[in-house]
């Protein structure tokens, strides 16, 4: 591979990782809702009990339970693999009260 087709494929996956990291969904970041992707997951999801504290219920302490609920009628990619009975329940499992559909 020549040297200039390297650098400009370094720059375009560098920057394609940026938009992803600084992107938002709903209020939270790609990186927000893949913290809570483990719990609503349609394979295999987490049956332990969640951390209140932890790094998926800080994010969904911040979400847009509004545009989140307005997802459940859309198709959206990220949520082909998402079983929304799970994720239902899982701002009551954060204790956020006044979060549901």
């Amino acid at each position: 591979m020549e040297p200039n087709t390297k650098l400009v494929l370094i720059t375009l996956v560098l920057a394609l990782t940026l938009t992803a990291a600084t992107s938002e969904f709903c209020g939270m970041s790609v990186g927000d809702l893949y913290s809570c992707k483990p719990y609503v997951q349609t394979k295999n999801p987490v049956t332990t009990p969640i951390d209140r504290n932890g790094p998926c219920c800080t994010a969904l302490s911040k979400a847009d339970f509004q545009c989140l609920c307005q997802q459940k009628t859309k198709t959206n990619p990220f949520l082909s693999s998402i079983d929304l009975d799970l994720a239902s329940k899982l701002p009551e499992k954060c204790g956020l009260s006044g979060a549901s559909c």
